[in-house]
């Protein structure tokens, strides 16, 4: 019965609680999930009331506003987010960019690539060849930022998303609360003093790690 809920949609809080509940099985208990951290790096980087929440405002954003085709995805790391998109929002097109340099789960990245209409950069975002090659797919619907957290590096990230991504489209930003990295939060308050854009944010602090999505809306 869960399983149907991440290829469809989350229509109600029940469909909600159930998708919550899933993504428990696939993260540590660090983050709110069932899991003991193994080694294994198997598991989901996102707390399951932020990630369940997120998908839920951003399947009702869809039917009202605009379309999720183009997908970016900064920071691919193992794809397991980047699958949980796309079985919700089943994108024409995703562009997924990393430069591999933290430990991933091979196994894992393996299969997270498969069975998508996805062109993986590899390199860094801030890279003349990244930009050179983001000119061909380019203008994206959904973004999200979730690359190298140095302050600079988010900025670089942001700007570029703002250059990359259409009317109404979404930016998203993941760990704007995460105490460990404060240049993604600085990142994202700066970012909200950008009239062109509407914000929200989905944040939970019951556990050991603290994360927190930013959404940043384009207006018309």
């Amino acid at each position: 019965m869960i399983s149907r809920y991440i290829f469809k949609s989350i229509n109600t809080n029940k469909e909600k609680k159930s998708f919550k509940e899933f993504l428990r099985h696939q993260t540590n208990s660090e983050y709110g999930g069932y899991k003991i951290y193994d080694g294994s790096r198997n598991h989901l980087l996102q707390i399951p009331e932020e990630l369940s929440e997120l998908i839920f405002f951003l399947n009702n954003y869809k039917k009202k506003h605009t379309d999720f085709k183009n997908f970016l995805e900064i920071g691919f790391a193992s794809g397991r987010t980047n699958t949980i998109f796309n079985r919700f929002f089943n994108f024409k097109q995703i562009v997924a960019i990393d430069n591999f340099a933290c430990d991933i789960n091979t196994n894992d990245l393996f299969a997270n690539i498969q069975r998508k209409n996805l062109t993986l950069l590899c390199g860094n975002s801030n890279s003349k060849e990244i930009k050179m090659n983001l000119k061909y797919f380019y203008p994206f619907n959904l973004i999200l930022i979730d690359g190298s957290h140095e302050y600079k590096d988010v900025i670089n990230d942001i700007n570029l998303s703002i250059n990359l991504i259409n009317s109404k489209g979404v930016i998203l930003m993941h760990d704007i609360c995460n105490k460990e990295y404060p240049g993604v939060g600085k990142a994202w308050n700066k970012l909200k003093k950008n009239k062109n854009f509407s914000f929200k944010e989905i944040v939970c602090k019951k556990y050991y790690f603290n994360c927190g999505f930013g959404v940043a809306i384009k207006k018309k």
